[in-house]
């Protein structure tokens, strides 16, 4: 199996633009791109192998601060030169990502870009939306105080799947930390028009013991459509 069949295209655009834009090392793409162990010493052989795979070698790290993409295409390289063209795509799907999301972060429903057959670009809007979500709640659970980025889901109201047209609307989503998105998801709790936490049917003594005495903190902006927290409670929860 190439090493690029192991991870997402979004995944390896964000590596590539980690080591030729930002001049990150190996290890610290490993570890905070890749979320996979890299130890002080020997740590970033995985990405190292990434990168080899498009011929970047340590002469190249950071040229994109030096070098624009239409200079370093003059080169023969084919490999690189494939490089250049994913790091093009993430930087134009990016620009388009925040054109999107307006100042007051309402949705723009025309040409969804969630139905692109691009996977970079589906990543770089459902990123986007997740910067948003997670800014509005402050970078923390919305129940909980967690506030730790790396266990902050930004958790869909209504599911990816029921309606693509509300996927990257900031009000169709909830800062939530991984243990009470995967609880909310799966239909143990919910919140009711006044955003007081109700317990589905599947939750027992120990669940509801788990969330008495919490409360759900209102975002900065775009607090959860009601009709969407209504769907949630009547189609998961009961």
């Amino acid at each position: 199996m190439a090493i690029t069949d192991k991870f997402d295209n979004y995944l390896i655009a964000e590596v590539l633009k980690a080591y030729l834009i930002d001049g990150k090392s190996h290890r610290n793409i490993q570890r905070e791109i890749l979320y996979l162990p890299a130890p002080a010493r020997g740590g970033g052989f995985v990405v190292m192998e990434l990168l080899h795979h498009f011929n970047i070698r340590g002469d190249r790290k950071g040229i994109l601060n030096e070098h624009s993409i239409s200079e370093l295409r003059k080169n023969n390289d084919s490999d690189f030169i494939k490089a250049l063209d994913i790091i093009e795509e993430l930087n134009i799907v990016k620009e388009e990502a925040e054109k999107y999301f307006v100042r007051n972060q309402k949705i723009n429903k025309n040409n969804n870009p969630t139905e692109s057959k691009s996977e970079i670009k589906v990543r770089a809007y459902q990123n986007k939306l997740r910067e948003i979500v997670l800014d509005n709640y402050n970078s923390t659970c919305a129940i909980c105080e967690i506030n730790k980025t790396d266990l902050l889901i930004c958790s869909h109201i209504k599911p990816w799947t029921v309606d693509k047209e509300e996927r990257l609307n900031p009000k169709n989503a909830i800062c939530f930390c991984v243990l009470h998105d995967r609880m909310f998801d799966k239909g143990y709790f919910s919140l009711d028009s006044e955003y007081n936490i109700l317990f589905g049917t599947k939750s027992d003594k120990q669940i509801e013991k788990l969330l008495t005495g919490l409360k759900f903190k209102k975002p900065k902006i775009n607090e959860p459509d009601k009709s969407f927290l209504d769907y949630h409670f009547n189609e998961i929860c009961k």
